[in-house]
């Protein structure tokens, strides 16, 4: 099967003619990429479109710890390096060869013409990219800082969320007052019960607790000693809320990290592309200042 049968086949190209399809094929420059070739990188120039003849490649950022991210995948038949032709902007993925890859590409001339000349395939094109965009948005949702609330809340227990309530209840002004009306009431009452039955024997009053209180003396020991470790479950699970915090903290900060490193990468190559056009033109303006004085 030749280049241009493998072209009909292609959507991109489906409603042209023979004399159409040929005529692309002509302006178009054959590649080879060899198994797990990077074909292009993130911060590299956008100055080629690229039809697949044969074989697969892989779309790939990286994320916030510096590793891979699958973001799409196209076979032969698809495309790749139309964002970059249509922004003007570096490439913003990197594009890896899985086998054996034998592509057709366009330079952003011929491909902005191609696009003018067959709006389906600029149709085509926009579906693609918005697909592959709409990735991009699902993986960076994934990737960006994570609340830590909202982790915590989905990891919590009904015994650690049981904890918790029954800490912030007793570290509150209404559990101290509540309280401070119980113990008043209770000690009030069984002290005036105590003093009216010695008074009077003949007409007693419920009395539940004499003084010196040694039934109250027990229920506050019996609530000291389960509120103790039960504030103590509701402050390791904060330790571990801290921890996670921490985690996050260190993501962002990896993220940030490689975000700079990102920034400097292409500062690099916009220095080394601003020294190489100062070098062409003093060479260029040496060159014209000599040629009055050769004449």
């Amino acid at each position: 099967m030749t280049d241009i049968d493998k072209l009909k086949q292609v959507p991109l190209f489906s409603t042209m003619d023979d004399q159409e399809i040929a005529g692309v094929h002509a302006i178009m420059e054959q590649n080879t990429f060899a198994p797990g070739q990077v074909i292009f990188r993130e911060g590299d120039a956008g100055d080629n479109f690229h039809v697949i003849l044969e074989g697969s490649i892989q779309f790939l950022i990286q994320d916030a710890s510096g590793g891979e991210l699958l973001l799409d995948e196209a076979g032969t038949g698809g495309f790749f390096g139309e964002l970059s032709m249509l922004t003007g902007e570096p490439r913003s993925a990197r594009v890896r060869a899985v086998g054996p890859v034998k592509t057709l590409s366009l330079d952003r001339a011929e491909f902005t013409d191609f696009l003018m000349k067959h709006p389906h395939a600029a149709i085509d094109v926009l579906t693609v990219l918005g697909r592959r965009l709409l990735r991009s948005d699902q993986l960076l949702r994934q990737s960006v800082s994570k609340n830590v609330n909202q982790i915590e809340d989905a990891r919590m227990t009904f015994g650690q969320r049981l904890s918790d309530g029954f800490a912030s209840m007793m570290g509150s002004w209404k559990f101290i007052i509540w309280q401070s009306c119980l113990l008043a009431v209770w000690v009030t009452w069984n002290a005036i019960a105590g003093i009216h039955n010695d008074n009077h024997p003949d007409s007693k009053w419920f009395l539940w607790d004499a003084y010196p209180f040694i039934f109250l003396n027990l229920a506050l020991s019996f609530q000291a000693a389960y509120a103790a470790p039960i504030i103590m479950m509701s402050q390791n699970r904060s330790a571990d809320k801290d921890r996670l915090a921490a985690e996050v903290d260190h993501d962002v900060n990896l993220k940030a990290e490689v975000e700079v490193g990102l920034i400097m990468r292409r500062l690099d190559d916009l220095e080394q592309s601003i020294h190489h056009n100062h070098q062409e033109a003093c060479r260029v303006f040496s060159g014209g200042a000599g040629s009055p004085q050769s004449n």
